[in-house]
């Protein structure tokens, strides 16, 4: 087992996430990258992403990278700013580069790109880390399969 497969089962348990259609591409120590494949579901009412998925995503794999420490991370504050419409792309890109590892504070820049790899926005989200461990997401996965086992055979 590698050592971030507990990571791998973290994004498994964020329904969130898994509702927008995000998909982690890239889990290392404190750099996390992150997808969508735009759909109509992601689209306003203009044709471009809509700016709340674009933020959920940022927010998705910046977390992630925060988690990379082991320890449980929530989100203090974000900022996100568009800069061009993401229109005619078929995924929206995200990395996560970190500006500052504290003790407890960690602040990341998120950089979003479309399929030409231009940015279509950039965020920056700062997370408090607290004292506890991540939970043992790979058992919550295997206890969710059980279950979902069970209720097939019923």
């Amino acid at each position: 087992m590698d050592s971030y497969s507990n990571l791998r089962a973290r994004a498994k348990c964020n329904r969130f996430a898994e509702h927008n259609g995000i998909e982690l591409t890239l889990i290392e120590t404190d750099h996390v990258e992150g997808e969508i494949t735009v759909t109509e579901a992601h689209l306003n009412p203009m044709g471009m992403v809509h700016g709340g998925c674009l933020a959920t995503l940022a927010d998705t794999v910046t977390g992630t990278a925060v988690a990379t420490r082991g320890r449980v991370g929530v989100t203090m504050d974000c900022r996100m700013d568009y800069l061009r419409p993401a229109v005619n792309t078929k995924k929206i890109r995200c990395v996560a580069i970190p500006q500052k590892i504290g003790k407890t504070i960690t602040l990341y820049r998120a950089e979003l790109t479309n399929d030409e790899g231009a940015l279509v926005a950039v965020g920056t989200f700062s997370f408090f880390l607290t004292d506890k461990p991540l939970p043992n997401f790979e058992e919550l996965v295997e206890r969710a399969k059980a279950y979902e086992q069970a209720q097939k055979s019923e």
